[in-house]
Protein backbone atom coordinates (compact mmCIF):
# COMPACT_ATOMS: atom_id res chain seq x y z
CA UNK A 1 0.00 0.00 0.00
CA UNK A 2 2.93 2.26 0.96
CA UNK A 3 4.35 2.06 -2.79
CA UNK A 4 1.04 2.36 -3.94
CA UNK A 5 1.23 5.56 -2.07
CA UNK A 6 5.00 6.41 -3.20
CA UNK A 7 4.16 6.55 -6.89
CA UNK A 8 0.60 8.30 -6.42
CA UNK A 9 2.80 11.40 -5.19
CA UNK A 10 5.35 10.80 -7.85
CA UNK A 11 2.63 11.28 -10.74
CA UNK A 12 1.35 13.58 -9.27
CA UNK A 13 4.33 15.78 -8.51
CA UNK A 14 5.80 15.10 -11.99
CA UNK A 15 2.58 16.45 -13.76
CA UNK A 16 1.95 19.46 -11.13
CA UNK A 17 5.75 20.48 -12.16
CA UNK A 18 5.61 20.54 -15.89
CA UNK A 19 2.13 22.32 -15.75
CA UNK A 20 3.45 25.12 -13.45
CA UNK A 21 6.48 24.95 -15.12
CA UNK A 22 4.76 25.92 -18.35
CA UNK A 23 2.88 28.70 -16.53
CA UNK A 24 5.95 29.80 -14.59
CA UNK A 25 7.91 29.84 -18.61
CA UNK A 26 5.18 31.68 -20.10
CA UNK A 27 5.05 34.34 -17.27
CA UNK A 28 9.11 34.64 -17.98
CA UNK A 29 8.14 35.24 -21.14
CA UNK A 30 5.83 38.14 -20.90
CA UNK A 31 8.15 39.73 -18.16
CA UNK A 32 11.04 40.08 -21.08
CA UNK A 33 9.23 40.94 -23.79
CA UNK A 34 7.55 43.48 -21.74
CA UNK A 35 11.01 44.61 -19.84
CA UNK A 36 12.95 45.04 -23.73
CA UNK A 37 10.17 45.94 -25.88
CA UNK A 38 8.84 48.76 -23.45
CA UNK A 39 5.46 47.33 -23.15
CA UNK A 40 4.34 48.37 -26.96
CA UNK A 41 2.91 45.16 -28.67
CA UNK A 42 1.48 44.85 -31.93
CA UNK A 43 -1.33 43.51 -32.22
CA UNK A 44 -2.94 42.07 -35.62
CA UNK A 45 -6.23 43.61 -37.41
CA UNK A 46 -7.89 40.50 -36.91
CA UNK A 47 -7.51 41.18 -33.22
CA UNK A 48 -10.50 41.43 -30.55
CA UNK A 49 -10.65 42.06 -26.99
CA UNK A 50 -12.40 39.01 -24.90
CA UNK A 51 -15.84 40.02 -23.41
CA UNK A 52 -13.90 39.67 -20.10
CA UNK A 53 -11.67 42.48 -20.48
CA UNK A 54 -14.01 44.45 -22.68
CA UNK A 55 -16.41 44.21 -19.30
CA UNK A 56 -13.61 45.29 -17.47
CA UNK A 57 -12.10 48.31 -19.48
CA UNK A 58 -13.86 49.42 -22.62
CA UNK A 59 -10.98 51.66 -23.19
CA UNK A 60 -8.37 49.35 -22.58
CA UNK A 61 -6.71 49.63 -25.36
CA UNK A 62 -6.39 53.55 -25.07
CA UNK A 63 -5.51 53.65 -21.54
CA UNK A 64 -1.61 54.34 -20.63
CA UNK A 65 -2.19 51.40 -18.06
CA UNK A 66 -2.51 48.93 -20.78
CA UNK A 67 0.86 49.94 -22.14
CA UNK A 68 2.82 50.44 -19.00
CA UNK A 69 6.15 48.83 -18.67
CA UNK A 70 7.15 45.72 -16.17
CA UNK A 71 9.23 46.67 -13.65
CA UNK A 72 12.24 44.62 -12.95
CA UNK A 73 10.98 43.69 -9.67
CA UNK A 74 8.48 41.81 -10.93
CA UNK A 75 11.19 39.85 -12.96
CA UNK A 76 13.30 39.28 -9.71
CA UNK A 77 10.06 37.31 -8.10
CA UNK A 78 9.93 35.29 -10.70
CA UNK A 79 13.92 34.76 -10.63
CA UNK A 80 13.63 34.42 -7.21
CA UNK A 81 10.99 31.44 -7.27
CA UNK A 82 13.84 29.88 -9.58
CA UNK A 83 16.38 29.92 -7.21
CA UNK A 84 14.11 28.57 -4.74
CA UNK A 85 13.46 25.94 -6.39
CA UNK A 86 16.89 24.97 -7.07
CA UNK A 87 17.77 24.95 -3.42
CA UNK A 88 14.78 22.30 -3.28
CA UNK A 89 16.70 20.04 -5.27
CA UNK A 90 19.31 20.14 -3.33
CA UNK A 91 17.63 19.17 -0.12
CA UNK A 92 18.78 15.96 1.80
CA UNK A 93 15.29 14.86 1.69
CA UNK A 94 13.13 12.62 -0.51
CA UNK A 95 13.25 13.35 -3.69
CA UNK A 96 9.45 13.34 -4.56
CA UNK A 97 9.35 15.89 -1.54
CA UNK A 98 12.06 17.86 -3.73
CA UNK A 99 9.88 18.08 -6.20
CA UNK A 100 6.95 19.41 -4.43
CA UNK A 101 8.94 21.68 -2.78
CA UNK A 102 10.07 23.19 -6.37
CA UNK A 103 6.66 23.00 -7.87
CA UNK A 104 5.43 25.07 -4.86
CA UNK A 105 7.97 27.61 -5.39
CA UNK A 106 8.17 28.08 -8.67
CA UNK A 107 3.96 28.28 -7.84
CA UNK A 108 4.28 31.01 -5.15
CA UNK A 109 6.74 33.07 -7.61
CA UNK A 110 4.38 32.68 -11.09
CA UNK A 111 1.21 33.75 -8.83
CA UNK A 112 2.81 36.61 -7.05
CA UNK A 113 3.65 38.19 -10.65
CA UNK A 114 0.22 37.19 -12.28
CA UNK A 115 -1.73 38.68 -9.39
CA UNK A 116 0.88 41.53 -9.32
CA UNK A 117 2.22 42.88 -12.90
CA UNK A 118 -0.23 40.75 -15.37
CA UNK A 119 -3.53 40.55 -13.73
CA UNK A 120 -3.14 43.97 -12.85
CA UNK A 121 -2.48 45.51 -15.89
CA UNK A 122 -6.23 44.51 -17.43
CA UNK A 123 -4.75 44.88 -21.05
CA UNK A 124 -6.64 41.95 -23.50
CA UNK A 125 -3.57 42.24 -25.75
CA UNK A 126 -0.87 41.31 -23.47
CA UNK A 127 -2.99 38.34 -21.87
CA UNK A 128 -3.97 37.04 -25.43
CA UNK A 129 -0.20 37.06 -25.88
CA UNK A 130 0.87 35.64 -22.60
CA UNK A 131 -1.70 32.85 -23.70
CA UNK A 132 -0.29 31.81 -26.71
CA UNK A 133 3.20 31.61 -24.58
CA UNK A 134 1.51 29.39 -22.37
CA UNK A 135 0.76 27.30 -25.01
CA UNK A 136 4.31 27.37 -26.55
CA UNK A 137 5.73 26.53 -23.18
CA UNK A 138 3.80 23.73 -22.48
CA UNK A 139 4.80 22.63 -26.52
CA UNK A 140 8.30 22.80 -25.79
CA UNK A 141 8.49 21.26 -22.18
CA UNK A 142 7.33 17.83 -23.66
CA UNK A 143 9.51 18.42 -26.33
CA UNK A 144 12.46 19.17 -24.50
CA UNK A 145 11.65 16.18 -22.25
CA UNK A 146 11.32 13.68 -25.25
CA UNK A 147 14.44 15.13 -26.33
CA UNK A 148 16.13 14.09 -22.87
CA UNK A 149 14.86 10.60 -23.08
CA UNK A 150 16.23 9.77 -26.16
CA UNK A 151 19.46 11.32 -25.92
CA UNK A 152 19.89 10.12 -22.36
CA UNK A 153 21.15 6.31 -23.24
CA UNK A 154 24.20 8.23 -25.74
CA UNK A 155 24.96 10.49 -23.06
CA UNK A 156 25.37 7.93 -20.23
CA UNK A 157 27.28 5.61 -23.37
CA UNK A 158 29.70 8.88 -23.83
CA UNK A 159 29.92 9.52 -20.49
CA UNK A 160 30.24 6.27 -19.61
CA UNK A 161 33.50 5.88 -21.88
CA UNK A 162 35.39 8.20 -19.64
CA UNK A 163 34.68 7.16 -16.04
CA UNK A 164 36.71 4.63 -13.96
CA UNK A 165 35.67 1.25 -13.75
CA UNK A 166 34.30 1.46 -10.00
CA UNK A 167 31.42 4.62 -11.28
CA UNK A 168 29.84 2.63 -13.80
CA UNK A 169 27.34 1.34 -11.61
CA UNK A 170 27.27 3.61 -8.78
CA UNK A 171 23.89 5.19 -7.34
CA UNK A 172 22.71 8.05 -7.68
CA UNK A 173 24.61 7.48 -11.40
CA UNK A 174 27.51 9.65 -12.10
CA UNK A 175 26.78 11.43 -15.66
CA UNK A 176 29.74 13.29 -15.07
CA UNK A 177 32.90 11.65 -15.07
CA UNK A 178 35.45 12.89 -12.58
CA UNK A 179 38.38 12.45 -13.36
CA UNK A 180 37.96 11.94 -16.60
CA UNK A 181 40.11 9.11 -17.86
CA UNK A 182 40.56 9.54 -21.72
CA UNK A 183 43.09 6.58 -22.04
CA UNK A 184 40.08 4.17 -22.41
CA UNK A 185 39.82 5.24 -26.08
CA UNK A 186 43.62 3.97 -26.70
CA UNK A 187 42.59 0.94 -24.80
CA UNK A 188 39.95 0.08 -27.37
CA UNK A 189 42.39 -0.07 -29.97
CA UNK A 190 44.96 -1.48 -28.43
CA UNK A 191 42.47 -4.72 -28.11
CA UNK A 192 41.38 -4.07 -32.09
CA UNK A 193 44.70 -4.54 -33.01
CA UNK A 194 45.69 -7.61 -30.77
CA UNK A 195 42.71 -9.50 -30.28
CA UNK A 196 42.36 -11.37 -33.55
CA UNK A 197 44.88 -13.38 -35.40
CA UNK A 198 45.59 -10.48 -38.26
CA UNK A 199 46.99 -7.25 -38.00
CA UNK A 200 43.68 -4.45 -37.82
CA UNK A 201 45.72 -1.41 -37.92
CA UNK A 202 43.76 0.07 -35.00
CA UNK A 203 40.73 -1.17 -36.61
CA UNK A 204 41.10 0.30 -39.62
CA UNK A 205 40.54 -3.33 -40.85
CA UNK A 206 37.67 -3.22 -40.02
CA UNK A 207 36.19 0.24 -41.00
CA UNK A 208 37.83 -0.21 -44.60
CA UNK A 209 35.31 -3.12 -44.86
CA UNK A 210 32.26 -1.25 -43.63
CA UNK A 211 32.84 1.43 -45.99
CA UNK A 212 33.10 -1.12 -48.95
CA UNK A 213 30.41 -2.63 -48.45
CA UNK A 214 28.73 0.77 -47.67
CA UNK A 215 30.13 2.56 -50.65
CA UNK A 216 28.86 -0.31 -53.27
CA UNK A 217 25.64 -0.82 -51.08
CA UNK A 218 24.98 3.10 -51.78
CA UNK A 219 25.41 2.87 -55.53
CA UNK A 220 23.88 -0.29 -56.09
CA UNK A 221 20.39 0.88 -54.27
CA UNK A 222 20.65 4.01 -56.31
CA UNK A 223 20.97 2.78 -58.85
CA UNK A 224 18.55 -0.06 -59.31
CA UNK A 225 15.64 1.17 -57.80
CA UNK A 226 15.86 4.42 -59.18
CA UNK A 227 15.63 2.76 -62.71
CA UNK A 228 12.80 0.24 -61.40
CA UNK A 229 11.16 3.35 -59.79
CA UNK A 230 11.64 5.30 -63.02
CA UNK A 231 9.93 2.20 -65.15
CA UNK A 232 6.66 1.36 -62.97
CA UNK A 233 6.37 5.12 -63.29
CA UNK A 234 6.49 6.74 -66.21
CA UNK A 235 6.64 3.65 -68.72
CA UNK A 236 3.63 1.39 -69.91
CA UNK A 237 3.61 -1.85 -70.45
CA UNK A 238 2.29 -4.76 -70.17
CA UNK A 239 2.15 -6.32 -66.46
CA UNK A 240 3.09 -3.23 -64.87
CA UNK A 241 0.69 -2.53 -62.51
CA UNK A 242 0.81 -6.77 -61.58
CA UNK A 243 4.59 -6.69 -61.09
CA UNK A 244 4.45 -3.83 -58.99
CA UNK A 245 1.93 -5.71 -56.74
CA UNK A 246 4.37 -8.49 -56.70
CA UNK A 247 7.42 -6.52 -55.65
CA UNK A 248 5.13 -5.10 -52.46
CA UNK A 249 3.97 -8.22 -51.58
CA UNK A 250 7.44 -9.31 -51.08
CA UNK A 251 7.87 -6.85 -48.55
CA UNK A 252 5.24 -9.37 -46.31
CA UNK A 253 7.98 -12.01 -46.74
CA UNK A 254 9.84 -12.42 -43.11
CA UNK A 255 13.66 -12.41 -43.47
CA UNK A 256 13.81 -15.71 -41.82
CA UNK A 257 12.09 -17.40 -44.97
CA UNK A 258 14.98 -16.76 -47.38
CA UNK A 259 17.57 -17.02 -45.28
CA UNK A 260 18.39 -20.31 -45.94
CA UNK A 261 17.56 -20.23 -49.90
CA UNK A 262 19.68 -17.03 -50.38
CA UNK A 263 22.64 -18.86 -48.40
CA UNK A 264 22.34 -21.68 -50.36
CA UNK A 265 22.69 -19.53 -53.76
CA UNK A 266 25.89 -17.65 -52.45
CA UNK A 267 27.57 -21.06 -51.36
CA UNK A 268 26.63 -22.32 -55.10
CA UNK A 269 28.10 -18.60 -56.42
CA UNK A 270 31.25 -19.44 -53.74
CA UNK A 271 30.61 -16.00 -52.25
CA UNK A 272 30.74 -17.51 -48.99
CA UNK A 273 33.57 -15.47 -46.68
CA UNK A 274 33.88 -12.72 -49.48
CA UNK A 275 32.09 -9.36 -49.21
CA UNK A 276 29.87 -9.64 -52.35
CA UNK A 277 26.65 -11.52 -50.10
CA UNK A 278 26.61 -8.33 -48.15
CA UNK A 279 26.62 -5.72 -51.32
CA UNK A 280 25.65 -7.21 -54.34
CA UNK A 281 22.23 -7.83 -53.60
CA UNK A 282 21.55 -3.87 -53.41
CA UNK A 283 21.98 -4.19 -57.23
CA UNK A 284 19.07 -5.72 -57.92
CA UNK A 285 17.25 -3.30 -55.74
CA UNK A 286 14.95 -3.40 -52.69
CA UNK A 287 10.71 -3.36 -52.46
CA UNK A 288 10.51 -0.17 -50.28
CA UNK A 289 13.27 2.10 -51.52
CA UNK A 290 11.76 0.94 -55.55
CA UNK A 291 8.12 1.91 -53.37
CA UNK A 292 9.45 5.15 -52.25
CA UNK A 293 11.19 6.88 -55.09
CA UNK A 294 8.17 5.57 -57.69
CA UNK A 295 5.98 7.83 -55.51
CA UNK A 296 8.40 11.09 -56.55
CA UNK A 297 8.67 10.24 -59.55
CA UNK A 298 4.58 10.14 -60.04
CA UNK A 299 4.50 13.27 -58.60
CA UNK A 300 6.35 15.15 -61.17
CA UNK A 301 4.42 16.94 -64.00
CA UNK A 302 4.03 15.21 -66.93
CA UNK A 303 5.37 18.88 -69.01
CA UNK A 304 8.87 17.75 -68.22
CA UNK A 305 8.95 14.26 -70.31
CA UNK A 306 7.07 15.75 -73.49
CA UNK A 307 9.34 18.85 -73.39
CA UNK A 308 12.67 16.12 -73.26
CA UNK A 309 10.33 13.83 -75.98
CA UNK A 310 10.36 17.18 -78.03
CA UNK A 311 13.94 17.82 -77.88
CA UNK A 312 14.50 14.18 -79.10
CA UNK A 313 15.52 12.62 -75.51
CA UNK A 314 15.51 8.82 -75.39
CA UNK A 315 13.63 7.38 -72.30
CA UNK A 316 17.66 6.33 -70.90
CA UNK A 317 18.70 10.58 -71.02
CA UNK A 318 14.93 11.36 -70.02
CA UNK A 319 15.49 9.11 -66.52
CA UNK A 320 19.14 10.54 -66.20
CA UNK A 321 19.18 14.05 -66.88
CA UNK A 322 15.75 15.36 -66.91
CA UNK A 323 13.52 13.03 -63.92
CA UNK A 324 16.27 12.14 -61.43
CA UNK A 325 17.81 15.40 -60.42
CA UNK A 326 14.23 16.19 -59.83
CA UNK A 327 14.14 13.77 -57.11
CA UNK A 328 16.78 14.30 -55.05
CA UNK A 329 14.99 14.81 -51.78
CA UNK A 330 13.98 11.15 -51.55
CA UNK A 331 17.49 9.73 -53.28
CA UNK A 332 18.82 11.94 -49.99
CA UNK A 333 16.70 10.24 -47.79
CA UNK A 334 17.10 6.71 -49.33
CA UNK A 335 21.03 7.42 -48.86
CA UNK A 336 20.84 8.02 -45.69
CA UNK A 337 18.64 4.91 -44.77
CA UNK A 338 20.72 2.93 -47.01
CA UNK A 339 24.14 3.78 -45.01
CA UNK A 340 22.70 3.36 -41.69
CA UNK A 341 21.22 -0.16 -42.41
CA UNK A 342 24.59 -1.63 -44.49
CA UNK A 343 27.02 0.53 -41.63
CA UNK A 344 25.22 -1.19 -38.57
CA UNK A 345 24.29 -4.44 -40.33
CA UNK A 346 25.01 -7.62 -37.99
CA UNK A 347 23.38 -10.46 -38.78
CA UNK A 348 25.01 -10.32 -42.99
CA UNK A 349 28.88 -10.69 -41.63
CA UNK A 350 27.25 -13.31 -39.00
CA UNK A 351 26.01 -15.49 -41.74
CA UNK A 352 28.46 -15.00 -44.82
CA UNK A 353 31.91 -14.19 -42.86
CA UNK A 354 34.24 -16.47 -41.17
CA UNK A 355 37.38 -14.99 -41.59
CA UNK A 356 38.72 -12.08 -39.80
CA UNK A 357 40.45 -10.42 -41.95
CA UNK A 358 36.54 -9.82 -43.92
CA UNK A 359 34.93 -8.86 -40.40
CA UNK A 360 33.03 -5.30 -40.27
CA UNK A 361 32.83 -2.96 -37.55
CA UNK A 362 29.42 -4.50 -36.00
CA UNK A 363 30.88 -7.54 -36.16
CA UNK A 364 34.15 -6.45 -34.28
CA UNK A 365 31.75 -4.99 -31.69
CA UNK A 366 30.48 -8.34 -31.51
CA UNK A 367 33.51 -9.64 -30.32
CA UNK A 368 34.66 -7.00 -28.56
CA UNK A 369 31.87 -7.04 -26.17
CA UNK A 370 32.37 -11.45 -25.44
CA UNK A 371 35.56 -10.59 -24.49
CA UNK A 372 35.50 -7.35 -22.60
CA UNK A 373 31.49 -7.60 -21.20
CA UNK A 374 32.41 -7.22 -18.04
CA UNK A 375 34.45 -4.01 -18.83
CA UNK A 376 31.60 -1.22 -19.16
CA UNK A 377 34.28 1.49 -20.05
CA UNK A 378 36.04 -0.02 -23.03
CA UNK A 379 32.83 -1.13 -24.59
CA UNK A 380 30.99 1.66 -24.28
CA UNK A 381 34.32 3.45 -26.08
CA UNK A 382 34.02 0.93 -28.83
CA UNK A 383 30.26 1.61 -29.05
CA UNK A 384 30.64 5.62 -29.10
CA UNK A 385 33.79 5.00 -31.58
CA UNK A 386 30.68 3.13 -34.08
CA UNK A 387 27.67 4.78 -33.44
CA UNK A 388 29.23 8.51 -33.77
CA UNK A 389 29.79 8.65 -37.51
CA UNK A 390 25.88 7.82 -37.78
CA UNK A 391 24.93 10.39 -35.53
CA UNK A 392 27.16 13.25 -37.50
CA UNK A 393 25.69 12.13 -40.67
CA UNK A 394 22.08 12.49 -39.61
CA UNK A 395 22.94 15.99 -38.09
CA UNK A 396 24.00 16.95 -41.01
CA UNK A 397 21.58 15.72 -43.97
CA UNK A 398 18.03 15.49 -41.52
CA UNK A 399 16.80 18.26 -43.35
CA UNK A 400 17.20 16.47 -46.66
CA UNK A 401 15.94 13.73 -45.06
CA UNK A 402 12.93 14.85 -43.87
CA UNK A 403 12.04 16.24 -47.19
CA UNK A 404 12.03 13.20 -48.50
CA UNK A 405 9.73 11.68 -46.23
CA UNK A 406 7.88 14.07 -46.13
CA UNK A 407 7.15 15.61 -49.87
CA UNK A 408 5.95 13.50 -52.43
CA UNK A 409 7.13 15.39 -55.78
CA UNK A 410 6.76 18.45 -57.53
CA UNK A 411 3.22 19.59 -58.16
CA UNK A 412 2.93 20.88 -61.75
Amino acid sequence: MMQRWIAFFWLVGIAGLYAIGGFWLSLVCDGLRRLFTGGKLIASAGDRPSRGSVSRRSAGAGDPEATRTTSPAWLLVLIASAAVAALACRLHIAPVWRIWLAGAALAAGGLVYWAGALRSADDWRRIKVWRADRKQAYLHLALLTGTAIFAAPFFWMVSTSLKLEKQVFTNPPVWIPHPVIWSNYPRTFLFLEKALPVGTYDGLLFLGNTLTIVSLSLVGTLLSSSMVAYSFARLRWPGRDLCFYALLATMMIPGAVTMIPVFLIFRWLGWIDTLRPLWVPAFFGGAFSVFLLRQFFLGLPNELEDAARIDGCSYWTTYWRILLPQIRPALAALAILQFMGAWNDFMGPLIYITSPQHLTGSYALQLFQSAHGGEWTLLMCAATLWTLPVIILFFFTQRQFIEGITLTGIKG
